[in-house]
């Protein structure tokens, strides 16, 4: 019987230790995510005109889905490099949202555009960047630059360099895309 009792007294002694441990604790709150063009904050909406003439596109429209943003533009030899590879991705990733800005102010025609995009097979929403003040927005400072949204907004990776599949997978990942 002493054995029980001793074995009583200790459980309540240690729930009085945890309970004055932790009394008066609270949780620590959770800064509030922010909008800008980093990594871990939430990225900034935009409309823009589509290529083909169809209406516009605004990227906050598309939350829920994961989305991949790619700023390029039609005489740059990087982005010419990687377009064949993203086009193939977006035609075989269902579910992900691939947009591509073209830097419009930097073009000699849309017509130059209009063939990048028919030449790689591009079938994903190409957007102008008129006055480029959308690459401003997310300080694009090089072509191409892509920036990976999760679900909630939140860019979750930029990456100012060409793509490959290898790399393609990865970054996907970040955003939690998995084909189905």
């Amino acid at each position: 019987m002493g054995r029980y009792r001793s074995a009583i007294i200790g459980f309540f002694a240690l729930l009085v230790v945890i309970a004055l441990a932790t009394w008066g604790l609270k949780p620590v709150p959770r800064a509030p995510l922010t909008v800008g063009s980093q990594v871990g904050q939430i990225a900034p909406d935009f409309t823009l005109t589509r290529l083909n003439g169809s209406g516009k596109l605004r990227l906050w429209a598309l939350r829920g889905h994961p989305v991949w943003v790619n700023f390029f533009a039609s005489w740059c030899p990087p982005c010419n490099a990687e377009a064949y590879d993203l086009a193939q991705t977006a035609k075989k990733s269902p579910g992900l949202y691939v947009v591509g800005i073209d830097l419009t102010a930097s073009e000699t025609s849309l017509a130059k555009v209009d063939a990048f995009v028919s030449q790689y097979g591009i079938a994903y929403p190409v957007l102008l960047d008129m006055d480029n003040s959308v690459a401003n927005r997310y300080g694009v400072q090089a072509i191409p630059t892509s920036f990976f949204i999760d679900r909630q907004g939140v860019i979750r990776a930029e990456v100012s360099m060409p793509l490959y599949p290898a790399l393609i997978k990865k970054y996907l990942a970040k955003i939690d895309y998995r084909a189905e």
